[in-house]
C-alpha cells in the first residue's frame, strides 16, 4: 500500500507542528505518513514531549526541521498551522491539497495546559481528517453540484428521509412529502442520474437508497444536517408512518 504523505508546516516547528506530526502518525495507521517542518525552525518546546508521554504517543522521530530540508519531497497534503506559515512565500503544485488549521500558539503561555489544549484540538481535527480522507474508491462529486442539489427543499427532504429510513419507494416518498408522484419521480431521477441515489427493483416496486459509493464527506454532511436539525422532516415522517400503517 502506498502511503499518502502529509506535511504539517508552522513557523518554528517547535510546538504545534511537532504535536501534529506525532499525533497524526500515532492515529493514521498504514494509510498515511506525516512530517513536519518550519519556515523559521527553532528548538522543540519540552512541553511537547510531556503531552505526548501523557497520551502514550511516541516522540522518537521528532526533530526540528527547516522547510528547505523537505521542499523537494512529494506531499499529498500540506497543512499549515499558523497564519505566518500560510502567508510565507511557499508555492505548492496544483496537485498538492492545501489546508489551513490556524491553531493558537501555546508557547508564550505558562504551564502544560495550553499544550494539552492544542493536543486535544489536533486529535479532534485529525480524527475528522482521517474519517473523510481514508477511502480509496469512491465517486468523485463536485461540491458545487452537490450543494446546488441540496438547495432545493424537496430534494433535501428526500435525502433526509433516505438518511433515516434507508430504503423507500416512490409511493412512500410521495406520501411522506405530500407531493404528486410525477414531481417526486422527477427529483428522484435527477438525484439518481447524478449518482447520489441507487435504485433497485423488487417485484413491481423500485426502491431508492443513498448510493453506497458516496464520498465519506457527503455521508458525514448528511448525517450532520440530520442530527443538527432533528425536526426537519417531522411532518414527513408522520405522514409516512400513517400511510405505512394503512397498508398493513
Amino acid at each position: 500500500m502506498i502511503k499518502k504523505q502529509i506535511l504539517f508546516l508552522c513557523t518554528g516547528n517547535s510546538a504545534r507542528s511537532q504535536l501534529a506530526e506525532a499525533i497524526f502518525n500515532h492515529m493514521a495507521g498504514e494509510r498515511f505518513h506525516a512530517d513536519s517542518a518550519g519556515v523559521h525552525p527553532s528548538e522543540i518546546d519540552p512541553r511537547v514531549f510531556e503531552v505526548l508521554k501523557a497520551h502514550s504517543i511516541s516522540d522518537e522521530e521528532l526533530r526540528s526541521k527547516d522547510y528547505s530540508e523537505v521542499a523537494n519531497n512529494h506531499y499529498d497534503f500540506v497543512i499549515t498551522l499558523c497564519d505566518n506559515a500560510k502567508d510565507e512565500c511557499v508555492i505548492f503544485k496544483d496537485d498538492v491539497n492545501q489546508l489551513h488549521w490556524n491553531l493558537f500558539d501555546p508557547k508564550p503561555l505558562e504551564g502544560i495546559e495550553p499544550f494539552e489544549r492544542t493536543g486535544t484540538e489536533l486529535i479532534e481535527r485529525i480524527s475528522l481528517f482521517l474519517l473523510l480522507n481514508s477511502e480509496d474508491h469512491t465517486e468523485h462529486v463536485d461540491p458545487s453540484s452537490f450543494f446546488k442539489l441540496l438547495s432545493d427543499p424537496l430534494r433535501l427532504k428526500i435525502l433526509m428521509l433516505l438518511e433515516d429510513e434507508q430504503d423507500l419507494t416512490v409511493t412512500e416518498l410521495k406520501n411522506a412529502l405530500n407531493e404528486s408522484q410525477p414531481k417526486v419521480s422527477r427529483h428522484l431521477a435527477l438525484l439518481r442520474d447524478t449518482t447520489f441515489l441507487k435504485d433497485t427493483r423488487h417485484g413491481l416496486w423500485i426502491h431508492y437508497r443513498l448510493s453506497p459509493s458516496l464520498p465519506m464527506w457527503i455521508k458525514h454532511l448528511l448525517q450532520t444536517i440530520r442530527l443538527g436539525n432533528p425536526g426537519i422532516i417531522n411532518a414527513e415522517k408522520s405522514r409516512l408512518k400513517t400511510a405505512q400503517q394503512k397498508t398493513k
